[in-house]
């Protein structure tokens, strides 16, 4: 019997990523896509606090959970700080999507940068390198998330491009704090797309740290 798993979104624009990232797991899990896009919305206009966002997730969370959901898996990177506060409300594993990302690049790699669209990652990027031990300079790519929100996604590519190449000049590896940027590193010189990173390239190591199968 397959191991049921809930992916909590704050914008459509993950989930196709997600679900291909996904692609060599379904023999063993299902997967359960629950999507929210008004928290993201007013997080980006009320700031991200959680006063705002624990009590929206915890309810997400007690979704599924009522749902059967086994363990959930939060995708949204701006709400990465919120979950430690949310696993205390509930008895299954709730796992933010990044951890094991920053985890690897933070312990294995000298000089590395992260690099956001959202400024809403701010907060939560900051409070996981704290949490691991270390800091490294952030840089939010100005206008990139107001033209894929928009549905201009040349714009936010090209935009989003521009910034890594400007960086991979003085960061040795750049860290993709959302999932959004992703899509991205597909039209990358090879050169430079093996020096970049998505919380996706872990999904493995997040599906494993929440210790579904210990039984």
């Amino acid at each position: 019997m397959k191991t049921d798993i809930a992916l909590i979104h704050s914008t459509s624009l993950v989930i196709d990523p997600v679900v291909h990232s996904l692609e060599n797991f379904t023999d063993r899990y299902s997967f359960y896509h629950l999507l929210d896009e008004a928290l993201l919305k007013c997080m980006m206009y009320e700031g991200n606090t959680p006063e705002l966002t624990v009590p929206w997730l915890t309810q997400i969370v007690r979704n599924a959970v009522r749902s059967g959901m086994t363990g959930v898996i939060v995708t949204c990177s701006s709400l990465s700080i919120s979950v430690k506060a949310v696993c205390k409300e509930v008895n299954i594993p709730v796992v933010p999507i990044d951890t094991a990302m920053y985890s690897y690049i933070l312990k294995n790699k000298k000089n590395p940068v992260v690099l956001m669209t959202n400024p809403t990652n701010e907060i939560p990027a900051a409070y996981m390198m704290k949490e691991l031990g270390r800091e490294v300079p952030m840089v939010v790519c100005k206008g990139a998330m107001e033209a894929l929100q928009r549905g201009d996604t040349e714009s936010h590519d090209r935009d989003v491009v521009t910034e890594i190449t400007k960086l991979i000049e003085l960061f040795d590896n750049i860290i993709l704090s959302q999932i959004s940027m992703e899509r991205v590193r597909k039209i990358l010189p090879e050169d430079i797309r093996e020096k970049v990173y998505s919380s996706l390239d872990f999904i493995n190591e997040t599906i494993e740290s929440m210790d579904l199968n210990h039984e």
